[in-house]
């Protein structure tokens, strides 16, 4: 039988849709990253000096998260600074950490891997950059930079050894305060008195404290007893604590002592006229004034109160 040489267009369409697809599918895993072709994306752009190999469809993180990836990788040479311009697209889902400070870095998968732009996030409340708007480098790193700084780190690596070797130098000599603590045997020698005098010192500190324990414990034990007897009502102070009559006796006695009082404030009693009575007052001063005239006058004039004689 003889076949016809016909195609038919159902399945010129299926091959061609099948064709389109596996097109697309690769397509997508060049361009889109590990992003969805589907999700809603938006452009921004950043400027770099140097971009250490970047390409095409590289990945964009945000948080360690692939959010979108490099459109194009191409140079400008607007300034030193921005030579070469990078396109990064960017789901629209998290555009809003995007603010005005956001700025973005350049990192590398491991160490000679493949390159990936880093989102830096902004400050949260500050405007969200625009559609088409400009990210700021936050610093060019990678591999070069690395290279850049290996002679510093080199330099300083080697001034740190030299400055361990002239340190080992001077221990071995015995030079300086370390080196003699590392050679000089009386140091050990000293140390080893010491240590001996602190042990006698401590263990002298545990008998005297000892002996503190044990007066102190005596002491309580004499107190104890002394607070007891005092409590019973035994010997002078324990009846002083103990015995009411002392406070029946002193209350009495307060009684009395201010009965007397308010009898010496009223005037009565020889007393209460010495302090109340005011001509008494007057005639006991006239009769002081008196007896000190009579004895100066005769300290003055003996002859005239004594007569003195012999035969």
């Amino acid at each position: 039988m003889k076949r016809s040489g016909r195609i038919k267009w159902g399945n010129l369409w299926v091959g061609i849709f099948v064709t389109f697809a596996a097109l697309l599918l690769l397509y997508t895993s060049f361009r889109g990253g590990g992003t969805s072709m589907f999700d809603s994306k938006g452009v921004v752009v950043t400027y770099f000096q140097n971009v250490n190999g970047l390409v095409n469809g590289a990945p964009v993180w945000l948080g360690g998260v692939e959010v979108g990836n490099v459109k194009s990788v191409h140079f400008v040479d607007i300034d030193p600074g921005r030579r070469i311009k990078a396109v990064l697209r960017v789901e629209r889902s998290v555009w809003h950490f995007m603010t005005a400070d956001a700025k973005v870095k350049l990192g590398t998968i491991g160490f000679l891997g493949d390159k990936y732009v880093e989102i830096i996030p902004g400050t949260p409340g500050l405007p969200v950059v625009k559609e088409g708007g400009e990210l700021q480098v936050l610093g060019e790193g990678g591999l070069d930079a690395l290279i850049a700084k290996m002679p510093a780190i080199s330099g300083s690596i080697d001034t740190l050894l030299t400055n361990l070797k002239d340190i080992s130098k001077r221990l071995i000599d015995g030079t300086g305060s370390a080196g003699r603590m590392m050679t000089d045997t009386m140091l050990y020698t000293n140390l080893v008195a010491a240590l001996d005098k602190a042990t006698t010192v401590l263990d002298e500190l545990q008998h005297s404290q000892k002996r503190i324990l044990d007066n102190l414990g005596s002491t309580l034990e004499r107190a104890d007893r002394v607070t007891a007897k005092i409590d019973s009502g035994q010997g002078s102070l324990g009846r002083l604590l103990n015995d009411d009559n002392l406070y029946v006796n002193v209350n009495r006695s307060t009684a009395r002592l201010d009965s007397i009082l308010s009898k010496i404030d009223r005037g009565e009693g020889s007393a209460g006229s010495l302090v109340n009575d005011q001509q008494l007052y007057e005639e006991i001063r006239n009769l002081v004034v008196r007896v000190e005239n009579l004895v100066s006058d005769i300290e003055k004039n003996p002859r005239k109160y004594f007569k003195f004689s012999v035969f």
